[in-house]
Formats: C-alpha cells, sequence, structure tokens
C-alpha cells in the first residue's frame, strides 16, 4: 500500500515513478505525442484563408509545454519519439501548406492523381524531415544538456525558416511562420534587421514562453497560482505587442518627390487559354485593350507629360507567349508605349544560343529598343526537371518541350536614371534574390507573376511573402500578376490592391537607395541573436538526469 501511495504522490506531483514500479507513465507519453501532429492545425489557422494571425503567436505553445516537461517527469519523452513526432508535425503543416499544388499539377498541367500522389508524399515527407530535426534537437538539448526548450526552439525554428529559403531547389520559402506577421509591429521592428528568419525566432520565443509558463504552472501547482498569472499576464502584453498590426506606412513629402508613377495591368487569362494562344498575337491585343483601357490613358501623343502620368507599365509574367525581340510584337509594344509616354515592362519568352528563357523586357515607348532580364531561380519541375528527378517528371510542367535555362548577372536593369530591381514568379519571395537586387543598386522593386497555377489561398501567401521581402530590404514593391493581385507593398502591407478582376491599378512607388541593416549584413545578425540566445539557455541549464 505504501509503495502505491509513493506512486499516486510522485504522479500528483508531476515526477516519473521509479523504474518498474509501473508501465502506465510510458503510455501516458505515447498519448500525449500523438498529439503533436493535430498541433500542427493551430498555427495553420494563422495562414490563408483564415488568416487569424494571432494563433501564430499562440498556436506552438502547447507543443513548447510538452516539449518543456522536465527529466524525470511523467510527460517526459525520448529523443528519438519525439523525432517521429516531429516528422509527424511536418507532415500534417507541409500537406496543408502545399495542397495548392493539386490545383497546378492536375488541375491545370494535367498530371494523372496517381502521378501526382506519389510525387506530393514524397516531397511532403522531405519537407516533414525538418521540423522532426528541429522538435529532436530541442528534446536532446533539454535531456541531455539541460538547455531549456525557450532557448533551443526559437533558434531552431529560425535556423530551419533561414535554410528553406536557399534550400533545396534555390529555396523553398513557402510555409514560412513569419509570412502571415508581415503586417505586425514585430515585424516592422525585427525583420529589417533580422530578416524573416529573425521574425520567426521571436515567433518561437514567444510560444515557448508560453510553454514554459503553462507547463511550470500545472508542474507546481495552486501553490504558486498568483506568480504563474502574473507570468501569464506579462507573456499576454508582450504577445499583444508583437501581433498588433501596425498602421499602413505613408510617404514622406521627401520620399514622394523620388518617386516613379506606375500602370500595373493584372490578366484574367487561364492557363488553358495561354497555351492555346501560344504563338498567336492574341494575348498581346488583351493586354494592349487592358493597357489603353485604363483610366486615364492614353492622352495626346503631342501633349507633355501630365503629373501623375505613368512613365513605366508593367505586365505580368508570360503575358507575351512568344518572343518581342523583333518583328511586329516589338513594332506594337513600343507603339503602345509611344502613345502613352511611357515605357513597358513585359513577361515573354526569349531564345539564344539554343535555349529558352522565362525573361522580362523593358521595351522604350516610341523606340525599338529593349533591355531584358532572364529569371535566374526556376521553379523545380514547373519550368525545369532536377536532376535525378526525370524518372518522376520526363518533361516539365509548363508549356514547351525542354527545361528553360536559367538567367546570370545581377536581377537588376537600368531604367530612366534609376534601378529597377526584378523577380518573375516566385522569385519574389525569395531572401536572397531581393537582397541581390538591392545590392546591385535597385531602388524599387518589381515582381511580376502568373498566378494562374495557385489556389486563391496561395495567391494571398505570394502577396504576404513578397510584402515581406520589401520590408527586409527596405523598398518598395510593385507587384503585378496574372490571375493574381496587383499591388504596391510597402512596410510589409499592401498600401494598394486590386484584383484580376478589378480596373487596372495606377501608384506611385517610392525610390529609396539606403541599406537595412539585413540587406547589408544578411544572416549575421540573426546569428549573433541566436549564439546569445543559446548562451543565455546553457548558463541557465539544469543538471541532466541520471
Amino acid at each position: 500500500m505504501r509503495s502505491i501511495g509513493r506512486r499516486l504522490a510522485a504522479r500528483a506531483a508531476g515526477e516519473r515513478p521509479a523504474h518498474g514500479a509501473g508501465g502506465g507513465s510510458a503510455r501516458g507519453e505515447l498519448t500525449r505525442l500523438a498529439w503533436v501532429p493535430a498541433s500542427a492545425l493551430l498555427p495553420l489557422l494563422a495562414f490563408p484563408p483564415l488568416e487569424w494571425s494571432l494563433l501564430g503567436w499562440l498556436g506552438l505553445a502547447p507543443l513548447a509545454a510538452a516539449l518543456c516537461a522536465r527529466p524525470g517527469s511523467a510527460a517526459a519523452a525520448g529523443v528519438a519519439a519525439w523525432v517521429a513526432a516531429g516528422w509527424g508535425f511536418g507532415l500534417v503543416f507541409y500537406a496543408s501548406q502545399f495542397a495548392w499544388l493539386a490545383h497546378a499539377f492536375v488541375a491545370e498541367a494535367g498530371m494523372g492523381w496517381l502521378h501526382f500522389v506519389n510525387f506530393y508524399a514524397l516531397l511532403v515527407a522531405l519537407l516533414a524531415l525538418g521540423p522532426a530535426a528541429v522538435l529532436g534537437l530541442t528534446r536532446w538539448a533539454w535531456l541531455r544538456a539541460g538547455v531549456p526548450p525557450l532557448a533551443t526552439l526559437p533558434v531552431l525554428l529560425a535556423a530551419q525558416d533561414a535554410l528553406l529559403g536557399g534550400f533545396p531547389f534555390g529555396g523553398v520559402a513557402w510555409g514560412s511562420l513569419a509570412g502571415p506577421q508581415a503586417h505586425t509591429w514585430a515585424a516592422r521592428a525585427v525583420v529589417p534587421v533580422l530578416g524573416g528568419a529573425g521574425l520567426v525566432l521571436l515567433l518561437g520565443l514567444v510560444n515557448a514562453g508560453w510553454g514554459a509558463v503553462w507547463e511550470a504552472a500545472l508542474r507546481r501547482g495552486r501553490g504558486h497560482a498568483r506568480r504563474w498569472w502574473l507570468a501569464g499576464g506579462a507573456w499576454a502584453l508582450l504577445t499583444a505587442a508583437c501581433a498588433w498590426p501596425a498602421p499602413a506606412p505613408r510617404l514622406a513629402a521627401a520620399a514622394a518627390e523620388r518617386g516613379v508613377d506606375v500602370l500595373l495591368i493584372s490578366g484574367d487569362l487561364s492557363l488553358a487559354t495561354l497555351q492555346a494562344q501560344r504563338g498567336t498575337a492574341l494575348p498581346l491585343r488583351y493586354y494592349i485593350a487592358r493597357t489603353l483601357g485604363a483610366p486615364g490613358a492614353p492622352g495626346p501623343p503631342s501633349a507633355p507629360p501630365a503629373a501623375g502620368r505613368p512613365r513605366l507599365v508593367i505586365w505580368p509574367e508570360s503575358a507575351v507567349p512568344g518572343e518581342v525581340e523583333r518583328g511586329k510584337r516589338l513594332v506594337e509594344v513600343s507603339a503602345v508605349g509611344g502613345l502613352l509616354g511611357a515605357d513597358l515592362l513585359l513577361g515573354s519568352n526569349a531564345r539564344e544560343g539554343g535555349r529558352e528563357y522565362n525573361s522580362l523586357y523593358l521595351v522604350q515607348g516610341g523606340v525599338f529598343d529593349f533591355w531584358r532580364y532572364d529569371k535566374q531561380r526556376l521553379v523545380p519541375f514547373g519550368e525545369y526537371v532536377p536532376a535525378g528527378f526525370r524518372w518522376l517528371f520526363p518533361r516539365k510542367l509548363s508549356a514547351g518541350e525542354g527545361d528553360y535555362a536559367a538567367g546570370s548577372g545581377p536581377p537588376v536593369l537600368a531604367w530612366r536614371g534609376t534601378r529597377l530591381g526584378l523577380a518573375i514568379c516566385f522569385e519574389s519571395i525569395l531572401p536572397g534574390h531581393a537582397r541581390a537586387a538591392v545590392a546591385a543598386g535597385a531602388q524599387v522593386l518589381v515582381a511580376a507573376a502568373n498566378d494562374a497555377w495557385l489556389s486563391p489561398a496561395a495567391r494571398r501567401q505570394h502577396l504576404q511573402l513578397t510584402a515581406l521581402r520589401g520590408l527586409e530590404v527596405g523598398r518598395d514593391v510593385l507587384l503585378v500578376a496574372n490571375r493574381g493581385w496587383s499591388a504596391l507593398l510597402r512596410g510589409g502591407q499592401a498600401v494598394a490592391l486590386a484584383d484580376w478582376h478589378g480596373a487596372p491599378l495606377a501608384v506611385r512607388a517610392a525610390l529609396r537607395g539606403d541599406e537595412t541593416p539585413w540587406a547589408r549584413w544578411g544572416a549575421l545578425p540573426l546569428a549573433a541573436v541566436g549564439a546569445l540566445l543559446l548562451l543565455a539557455g546553457w548558463r541557465t541549464r539544469r543538471r541532466p538526469p541520471g
């Protein structure tokens, strides 16, 4: 009876019974870990389409509380169990994040369902290794070295986010926890210094703090209720300050004088329509009609440019299938620019040296001259098939037989005394691409996309991640997409926004030449902050068990 009483008292105190004292604790651990994959559903609610962004700061708290279970307690579980649970968490998270691939691959590209399911399962299983490593290493540091998850979990989450921004296949930034938080005060303060991964570190710190408060309150019981209520209240104030929406930024008078007036022309052409009209002049006619029908355009060719009249007209990616470098297409585009008193930036294909490129052409209005930017970071499987994957994809999903070739050189074009930083499609969500453009002198960023591949929720996330990249480098972003948004993005928010059903969007973008700390130093400040946090955790570590 005394032995049974001691075991019950130990469980009530949250301590692990001695070895051989009973097998119920092991079953309890497995039950708790079984809920870890389901806990991925909470942070997912912060993403489109629901966008309950506050849950980004709270959704990982149950997970962190379980990680914080003290070594030797009944809630403790080993490293291998947490690796498996983290892999399950990643499966749920990334299966949701990349669900739009079914629309792109099956509905739009015509891939068979069985073929798609095999690819999708492989992709999600590989990406899920990231959360598995994060949770496994966090648990290892707590069990073996006594370093609390409050220090290790945020740093490892930030490291995973930074890694996905550049690897694999040139970057898979989709699903970054920072994306739905780009409009918050925390993003405004942290992202220009530490980048999007720095915002993920702060998110992880707030979530881990909630987990530590929760776990300690449960472990210490009612005798410390007042203390933990105070800790919870203080953490709630911190969370509210971080998650509070920041007001949309406005241009100062001096900045407004250094701006450029732009007309953004979105489109509503399906992929099937673009494929059927490939090689014809019909898409060009469509965008010319959209441009000439824009409010206030065109004016008399002989009249001087009026204040606020666009000097640059931007069309989406692949707006004109076929080459624009010569012949009738170049003449027509240049003539439209001459009529408007503006230059045109538009997406088309290019052929050079027997290779095909996904390109943006900057055509001078009224003059048959142009400059070209070739896309550098290609979409895997959509625009090229990575080496070793031909068994799964005999050819790329987009139109054309051969793979696209990647461009080279700085992602900028000189234009009327300034430099435009250019991005095509998902290049706009890659942190290294925006930083390279600013390093090459870009004073404003331009992102042209064809979002007909994306589901509505994915289009919204594309907008959020593009805004985050502009906030990192301190530049306005002009986004225009076929079947997507047209927007002026500033300070992590859309200060002007229109969907493809509406009229073309006329905006004034600021030209800036300064550099944010993140644009200047990259990940060095983030690495320093992460090292300080780990050092603080090491100094407060507990003695590992046994």
